[in-house]
């Protein structure tokens, strides 16, 4: 197991990020996704139909303040840019999913219209890309850093627009951060359900982490890399951080209370069978083969449980429901409907 850590815990100056390459490259492809297929796609398609006029969105444009340049900036550690960068995407990605309340005065937006008006079908209708991920890493991150303010300002602008027209109201907006900010593991639990229901996004999950939970419409969070482990009849996986606490916050909420105890942690590398056994009461059969996943700050992970018995025929969200914050991490089974939790 690698050494590695990112717990609050430690003081400044130290750096946690052993793959900066990893985090830079996640933070521009999300970057890209989001601002193609979720902010300028949907800016467009208001534009198209006239909910909102580009009169509107000059009238509401922030004023672009001179912030510090990026190479005179001082951060903290080697850490703090690429944080910094995380942050500021994280920030965008929980703004766009605020302002997409539903809008008065119009139909609703039709996601098939969306997708058709993004250039999902028609490549004549795809936003232009960024030429982002060329350089050094510093000058990738100052450019990054760079096309994210001009995102935000556009959000602003557009969420400015859409209150000044009557067409969302302060309310909604609050309400929205207030939904969003009490998400907990159900991030997790929307990711199991879409897997248990649509074996190619599971195939995609497990193939490539975040890009596949990104379709989601998830805040990727500060990681660089997702794993997925998948449970089966034949293996039980199980996540630790042996050296601290790497936990994927936004995907599961906070880490459960024995998550960050040394017992916990030295025991499930020792024993992991007769601990999963001792502390969860799980007792695994002696032919199903249990793996620990140590999540460290550029690898973190989740377990995909399996599909208890019994939920034949329910649809996403009752599935969802189902699932509890200490079986994505391997420490519990998916109870079947109506009993309690294991």
């Amino acid at each position: 197991m690698s050494a590695h850590g990112d717990h609050d815990d430690h003081g400044g100056g130290h750096v946690h990020i052993h793959d900066p390459e990893g985090h830079v490259r996640a933070v521009e492809t999300d970057f890209e996704y989001f601002r193609r297929k979720r902010l300028e796609s949907r800016v467009l398609h208001f534009l198209r139909r006239g909910i909102i006029t580009f009169a509107d969105l000059l009238a509401a444009a922030p004023d672009h303040t001179t912030a510090t340049p990026w190479h005179e900036r001082s951060w903290a550690d080697a850490d703090g840019p690429i944080r910094f960068v995380e942050d500021e995407l994280d920030r965008l990605v929980r703004g766009i999913a605020t302002v997409t309340v539903p809008h008065q005065g119009a139909e609703p937006v039709a996601i098939d219209d969306t997708r058709r008006e993004r250039g999902d079908y028609d490549p004549f209708f795809k936003i232009a890309p960024r030429d982002l991920g060329k350089g050094e890493l510093d000058e990738r991150l100052a450019a990054v850093a760079g096309e994210l303010d001009d995102a935000h300002r556009l959000l602003e602008a557009f969420t400015t627009a859409m209150l000044r027209r009557g067409r969302i109201t302060s309310e909604q907006l609050e309400a929205r951060r207030q939904e969003l900010s009490r998400i907990d593991h159900r991030n997790g639990a929307r990711i199991t359900a879409r897997a248990w229901l649509d074996p190619a996004f599971k195939e995609r999950l497990i193939a490539t982490g975040r890009e596949a939970v990104r379709e989601l419409d998830i805040p990727p969070g500060k990681l660089g890399r997702l794993g997925v482990a998948e449970n089966t009849d034949e293996v039980h996986n199980i996540v630790v951080c042996t050296l601290c606490s790497c936990y994927p916050h936004d995907l599961l909420g906070n880490p459960p209370w024995w998550y960050r105890t040394d017992t916990y942690k030295e025991r499930i590398v020792r024993d992991p069978r007769a601990t999963i056994r001792d502390m969860f009461g799980i007792d695994l059969p002696d032919e199903v083969r249990v793996r620990v996943h140590d999540s460290t700050s550029d690898v973190r992970w989740m377990v995909l449980p399996q599909r208890p018995d019994g939920t034949e025929g329910m649809d996403e969200d009752a599935l969802a429901e189902l699932v509890t914050a200490e079986s994505l991490v391997g420490a519990a089974l998916v109870p079947p409907p109506g009993s309690a939790p294991a």
